[in-house]
């Protein structure tokens, strides 16, 4: 090879002087713009070289392999102790991205100056492969507009409306923990049962009921095809693959050819390469999706009932988005004229923007749900004292064959501090991501246009500054004499602030208060085994990897 080599260069320099220096100059600027950008920019260059951070380590992965590797926020809180409430890190591949913990940061990133901070476009395409390209992937004012289009699906006379079907899922689950406990076979009338697993199921069944009005069934068939793509989806969620599919989507065009026909139907290709093989199953999953809702959106539009557009907005979120279809066709109809603004940009609510927009809360209305009960009880778990608390507190709400409503559960005071408590110390969204659409001082620091904004909501809410030495600990007492740093805006953001805070906060706050109230009513949990040590994935959302085995016995009344 030596050889060959050296003859080359011979040759090169003898007959090809200007190839040769041509070729050298090109591979010369190549090295210097990779170099300059992996090693040289952000040591040397970059204006926020001075913002204190952890070591950039390696050129091509810096601190990124420590995210992706370790627990959810578990770094980053170890970071923002050290440096402080401004932090620094970079990688991959020389990108940079600040931490900003202080209320006033967050609230211009995420309130006031929204607009000029959106999510990232990356982070826009890996929402929009998961959940449609709905109300989590869009800004500015066709957020607005979208936004104000589904608002009453989550009113709180649409919550109390649907007041069964949550009751429905929940009994369900009641009575399939009830039967492993009876087992025959298992003399000590208890039973290791996987809560996570369990909870995913029942709170697919209730956002099928709200989203669309399809009963799944997943707790009694989890051969549905809909639960089926859901498991399928849920089971390669985490750090590692999470950034392998970020590392694809960055690649110019893939996210656009994601979303064809064409690599649908043609997925089979993706699994030839072991990097892009869980694409193959996730397009899969998706067609399965999306092709249930697209057919209960057809099953609609062919009922009349309930359609009129001048009819009260009400039914499930499909309905109530059909009906206002059909308001903004008529007022076109009527003016017959130029379309104005405001109805031009909600002039999308065509039928795949509706099937989006059903994907987005199918989506992300149950796994969120699901990992925020979950980590309730494994803390209810550990924690005997309050679980016993709780106990005492909505088992006379909870009698036999009663399902309490919003107002009843609203007045339960040590079970809302519960699940205060859980969703600060354990958000199922643990981080969030911005962007600078342009340059501006932000707590002081000049951020450049383009750079990314990390919002670690599990560091935030669990932050000493506000919330004591004990910030990380359990303890649901502290809701009932909140300390004198709290801001009810900022210092806790499981559901996000501002324009884009969780639409669903309120149905998603009732639907663990009446799963909590009625399993802690009915079970005494505690942990499936000695040592046990969940592990939260590291990914967009924070559920625990081995489905939560939990340890369960009947109450004794």
């Amino acid at each position: 090879m030596f050889v060959l080599l050296l003859s080359l260069w011979k040759y090169l320099r003898n007959e090809h002087s200007f190839t040769l220096y041509a070729i050298i100059l090109v591979l010369t600027y190549i090295f210097w713009k990779i170099a300059k950008h992996l090693y040289f920019y952000p040591r040397f260059f970059s204006p926020l070289r001075g913002v204190p951070g952890p070591p950039l380590d390696s050129m091509i992965t810096g601190q990124f392999g420590e995210i992706i590797r370790g627990e959810a926020g578990i770094p980053q809180r170890a970071w923002v102790k050290q440096y402080g409430p401004v932090v620094r890190v970079v990688g991959p591949i020389g990108i940079e991205r600040l931490i900003f913990m202080n209320p006033e940061a967050i609230h211009k990133i995420l309130v006031t100056d929204w607009m000029d901070y959106p999510r990232p476009k990356f982070m826009r395409d890996v929402l929009g492969f998961a959940t449609g390209h709905g109300l989590l992937t869009v800004s500015g004012h066709e957020h607005k507009h979208m936004r104000k289009a589904v608002n009453p699906a989550f009113s709180l006379s649409s919550l109390i409306s649907q007041n069964d079907t949550f009751y429905d899922a929940i009994e369900g689950l009641v009575n399939i923990i009830d039967n492993h406990i009876n087992d025959e076979q298992n003399p000590h009338r208890e039973t290791r049962f996987p809560m996570y697993e369990w909870l995913s199921k029942a709170t697919l069944d209730i956002i099928c009921a709200i989203a669309f009005g399809y009963n799944s069934n997943s707790l009694q068939n989890p051969r549905n095809e809909l639960v089926e793509a859901y498991e399928i989806l849920n089971s390669t969620e985490n750090g590692a693959d999470l950034a392998c599919f970020i590392a694809i989507l960055s690649i110019p065009g893939m996210a656009r050819l994601l979303r064809s026909n064409w690599a649908t139907k043609n997925r089979h290709i993706f699994s030839w390469l072991s990097i892009t093989e869980s694409l193959n199953d996730g397009l899969g999953c998706m067609e399965t999706i999306r092709r249930v809702v697209s057919g209960m959106l057809s099953k609609k539009k062919a009922d009349s009932s309930g359609l009129q557009e001048d009819a009260e907005v009400q039914g499930d979120i499909m309905n109530i988005l059909l009906q206002t279809q059909m308001r903004i066709r008529a007022q076109r109809e009527s003016v017959k004229a130029p379309i104005a603004t405001g109805i031009q940009a909600v002039n999308g609510m065509n039928d795949e923007e509706i099937v989006n927009q059903v994907l987005t809360f199918l989506s992300a209305g149950h796994e969120t749900t699901a990992s925020g009960l979950a980590w309730t009880l494994w803390l209810l778990a550990k924690d005997p004292a309050t679980q016993k608390r709780l106990r005492k507190e909505v088992t006379p709400v909870f009698t036999e064959g009663a399902r309490p409503g919003y107002r009843e559960l609203k007045d339960l005071q040590w079970l809302d501090c519960v699940v205060q408590e859980s969703l600060r110390v354990m958000p199922p969204v643990p981080m969030t991501l911005r962007q600078a659409a342009k340059t501006d001082y932000i707590d002081g620091v000049v951020v450049p246009k383009g750079t990314f904004l990390y919002i670690p909501i599990r560091v935030i809410n669990t932050w000493k500054k506000v919330w004591g030495d004990d910030a990380e600990e359990f303890n649901p007492g502290r809701w009932l004499n909140l300390p004198q740093n709290y801001n009810s805006t900022t210092s806790a953001l499981s559901f996000i602030v501002g324009p884009h805070a969780c639409i669903g906060k309120t149905m998603a706050i009732f639907e663990m208060k009446a799963f909590l109230g009625a399993l802690i009513s009915n079970f005494e949990f505690e942990p499936a085994y000695e040592g046990q040590v969940p592990q939260p994935a590291a990914a967009v959302i924070m559920k625990p990897m081995d489905k939560l085995l939990l340890c369960i016995r009947r109450v004794v009344r």
